[in-house]
């Protein structure tokens, strides 16, 4: 698990200079990867984890306005010596960002990709300071590696995001890119575009 949440890292330090186009392409990798990493860490320790992704708007503070929709991490819960969960989520290495100017839509990565639903959020501690504590969408995975939301979408967009705007402004190239996440934590990529209902919004 370390080994992995090194290379997650040193991957996010070079992917930022990755050429125009490319951002979401190299976003999802990212995605996938901390959900493979947020699976096998709830298998091999029998327990709940997530893949959570920063929700809170605060362009006041720049380190929040460059973690918002775009800093990722892997939390898991502990268990004591009787088997039950503890009450705080732990943090599994360190965060990962997105790619320069790109985001997590909210809007296109439904809880079910057929029937629609907005992804669930919870509040979690995001670095060893007691305080830093913000709202978060996730993804879960339970103790036998099975997703709590299958069908679920992660979905980005790259664009220019004006200060204290929820939305990047996409412009003409409408760059989107996502997934499904099946039940058993595989993924299966939207290819179709026309999908993800990016033609003509924002």
């Amino acid at each position: 698990m370390t080994i992995i949440a090194i290379l997650l890292s040193l991957a996010s330090v070079g992917i930022s200079k990755i050429g125009k186009g490319q951002g979401v392409t190299a976003g999802m990798a990212l995605g996938e990867g901390l959900l493979s990493q947020a699976r096998s860490l709830a298998m091999n320790q029998n327990t709940r984890s997530r893949l959570i992704i920063h929700s809170d708007l605060n362009d006041t503070v720049p380190e929040e306005r460059e973690r918002y929709r775009r800093m990722m991490m892997v939390v898991y819960k502990e268990l004591d010596e009787n088997g039950r969960e503890k009450q705080e989520w732990t943090r599994a290495g360190s965060p990962t960002f997105l790619p320069n100017s790109v985001y997590f839509s909210v809007d296109l990565s439904r809880a079910d990709m057929r029937n629609g639903g907005v992804l669930e959020t919870d509040t979690h501690q995001l670095s060893s300071q007691t305080s830093d504590v913000h709202q978060c969408y996730y993804y879960e995975f339970n103790g036998q590696g099975i997703c709590s939301t299958p069908g679920a979408g992660f979905i980005l967009k790259e664009g220019a995001r004006p200060s204290g705007q929820e939305k990047p402004l996409m412009g003409g190239s409408k760059n989107v890119g996502g997934f499904v996440i099946l039940k058993n934590g595989g993924t299966s990529i939207i290819r179709d575009i026309k999908r993800l209902g990016v033609i003509g919004a924002d």
